[in-house]
């Protein structure tokens, strides 16, 4: 194979075949914050179980707001009724005191919900940052969708601070903003921040989101939407290094072909040619094989090998991940691809891909 120049991909495999731990209701080190909840307020979500508390001590100036009553539903996440918005000032910044400090890594997840708070049906659109580093620009293009991003985030000091930024008109906003302590071992990354690009878990039964407490990190899971066969199983799958949830691994997809062949293949572009990617790749056997059947598989980036010779084990997590970057393609392509001797054709239960910020 070609030496990549640019693309410089370092694989780790991890396997995690220890027996899963029933998910506790345990929220030390959690931060979450309704934006927007009278001061002193505080509730527990009945759909997560999550405790939240108002936006009170973490930021200074700003005005609460209630969504319009046209979209408050049933279905709607309680954290999304109310926003807290910041008409004065060009940048209102947020501070955050995690219980670890510096010698912590969190997952950090800002959540906007406009549903026309203001009255004024004018969709807004502003930047985020974390502390001085650009994070994301947040484009409000329906009223009534919510949406969220999220930031690994590794801190060189004990405060941690989120700050929306005006670009135009428009007002910013902010539905919740919630920190995650994560182990620090989990994520290795060149840089202090990763922002997520995507989280998927394919071959859900349920298309579903899943969240805390399956995911004891209140990862977000969506559900993966391909045109491949799903499988699964109705036992524990086990992961006790990066604990993704039985929930998800428990689903897989396969390509729909003869036994032995097919591959399942991921694609994208990135939006600037110098962007740093990670991905993760989390496998589990799902169907119990006979004596004679095998499942390998190689995993290529664009037509180059990074690792090989996959087989997952049955019932119990794998997970291919990236310690540095890849970067300066046009496009990315992951094929995972049956080796010569594999009986069955390649699966895949999850992929997270994150971007260097």
């Amino acid at each position: 194979m070609e030496i990549l120049k640019s693309f410089l991909f370092a694989l780790l495999v991890g396997f995690s075949i220890a027996t899963i731990a029933v998910a506790q209701n345990d929220q030390s080190g959690f931060i979450s914050i309704d934006c927007g909840l009278p001061a002193g307020s505080d509730y527990t979500d009945i759909r997560t179980g999550i405790s939240y508390v108002s936006d009170e001590g973490h930021v200074s100036g700003g005005v609460s707001h209630s969504i319009s009553p046209i979209y408050q539903s049933n279905s709607l996440e309680k954290p999304f009724f109310t926003v807290t918005s910041f008409p004065s000032g060009t940048k209102n910044c947020y501070t955050l005191a995690p219980s670890q400090g510096n010698l912590g890594k969190y997952l950090i997840r800002a959540s906007f919900f406009y549903g026309d708070y203001d009255g004024s049906g004018q969709l807004p659109n502003f930047d985020i940052y974390l502390g001085e580093d650009y994070w994301d620009t947040i484009i409000i293009s329906n009223a009534s969708i919510p949406y969220w991003t999220e930031v690994i985030h590794t801190p060189s000091n004990d405060y941690i601070t989120i700050c929306l930024v005006k670009r135009d008109t428009t007002t910013p906003f902010i539905s919740a903003l919630e920190l995650r302590p994560l182990n620090i071992t989990l994520y290795p990354t060149l840089s202090r921040s990763l922002k997520l690009v995507v989280r998927e878990n394919y071959g859900s039964l349920t298309n579903q989101i899943i969240r805390y407490n399956d995911d004891v990190y209140d990862r977000i899971w969506q559900p993966g939407q391909t045109t491949l066969e799903n499988i699964h199983t109705t036992q524990v799958v086990s992961d006790s290094f990066y604990k993704v949830p039985s929930a998800v691994m428990s689903t897989a997809v396969t390509p729909i072909t003869s036994p032995g062949t097919g591959w399942i293949s991921y694609s994208w572009t990135p939006g600037n040619i110098s962007s740093k990617y990670y991905f993760y790749l989390h496998f589990a056997e799902v169907e119990e094989l006979l004596g004679t059947q095998t499942r390998e598989f190689n995993i290529y980036i664009n037509d180059n090998l990074v690792e090989g010779r996959i087989s997952p084990v049955y019932l119990a997590t794998t997970t291919v991940y990236t310690t540095s970057p890849g970067y300066g393609y046009e496009q990315y392509d992951v094929v995972i691809n049956s080796t010569a001797t594999s009986t069955l054709a390649p699966l895949l239960n999850a992929l997270e891909l994150y971007v260097e910020i």
